[in-house]
């Protein structure tokens, strides 16, 4: 076993630092790192676990032999001497390359305020059961579905604001609160993203945008309730702003945010009985669809408080407007 000269390796008081060759190591072979051409042994702080595996890449990607003895701080990589300079230059190339800058993406502290539209949906499946206000003139239960559901039949023949209608009905409780558990966090990121006003609005025409594609999917005679549209319209549109901010360039700015889309939605839109598997997909297509614009607005900051007013407000106006003229009172 032979002895190598460790790099800084100094002489005090009449001796000199060096490291053990470790055994396996043919003589000759020399110690590589990022330090660069023209250093010799090895840099101090030792590498890193995570330095010494993208050694060991680019060493490989280039097909220069090499040995990696050690863990941890003892880690070190060898190459054949006719190898060295080569090693360093390459190594030192990608030490020299500058790191993906990701922007920061400003977020609004308006998260307890995206409960409230959740909240909402809440009170209004609780007028509809009778849960409060009832004995008040409302229309029954049965009414409010006759009334709201989206029915293929219905919508075909011009009552267009089923599409609207349908995203605040459920069949009972669970069905409601489960949906609420999994909005909430996405609509919440959306929120903070771009703003709560376009957050609502842009995730209600998602989903009746996606109710609309799924009237002209389905076969006559069929009919759904519920807001998971529009929730995976929400999915969609965080996605859509996350591709639309992503310093990525070509396909790799569209594969993660897209496959963690459809991760979503094989996982929580494809299972469990009565899904509407076919209107997952459209509200998560439309979202996606209108995040891409939405998010091309936002890129130098959601809209202020007077336009994310607006769009709130409109959004409340076109589900009031749709319920009004579902029991013929516009």
């Amino acid at each position: 076993m032979g002895y190598a000269w460790g790099a800084g390796g100094r002489r005090h008081a009449g001796r000199v630092s060096m490291w053990r060759r470790p055994d396996g190591v043919p003589p000759g072979w020399r110690v590589v790192d990022f330090s660069g051409p023209g250093k010799s042994g090895r840099s101090y702080p030792c590498l890193g676990t995570r330095q010494m595996e993208l050694l060991r890449l680019v060493l490989e990607a280039r097909g220069i032999p090499h040995v990696v003895t050690g863990n941890g701080a003892q880690a070190r990589a060898f190459v054949p001497a006719m190898f060295e300079l080569a090693a360093r230059s390459e190594l030192a190339a990608v030490a020299a390359e500058k790191p993906v800058v990701r922007p920061r993406v400003p977020l609004r502290r308006n998260a307890h305020w995206a409960m409230l539209p959740l909240l909402a949906m809440i009170v209004l499946h609780g007028m509809r059961m009778g849960w409060w206000l009832s004995g008040t003139g409302l229309p029954s239960s049965a009414g409010w579905l006759d009334c709201g559901r989206l029915d293929v039949d219905l919508v075909r023949a011009g009552g267009w604001w089923r599409t609207v209608t349908s995203l605040t009905l459920h069949s009972d409780g669970l069905h409601l609160f489960s949906n609420v558990l999994f909005a909430a966090p996405f609509f919440a990121m959306l929120a903070q993203r771009i703003g709560l006003g376009m957050a609502l609005f842009a995730s209600l025409l998602a989903g009746a945008l996606g109710n609309a594609c799924d009237v002209l999917y389905r076969d006559p005679g069929y009919a759904s309730i519920g807001a998971s549209t529009a929730m995976f319209g929400v999915v969609g549109l965080l996605c859509a702003d996350i591709v639309v901010r992503s310093p990525e360039r070509g396909l790799r700015r569209l594969a993660l945010p897209v496959a963690a889309g459809m991760g979503f939605l094989a996982m929580l839109g494809a299972e469990g009985q009565n899904i509407d598997y076919a209107a997952h997909v459209f509200g998560l297509a439309c979202g996606f669809a209108l995040g891409l614009p939405a998010g091309g607005c936002c890129l130098r900051g959601a809209p202020g408080w007077a336009a994310q007013l607006a769009l709130g407000v409109s959004g409340v106006a076109l589900v009031l407007a749709c319920w009004m003229r579902a029991f013929n009172m516009l």
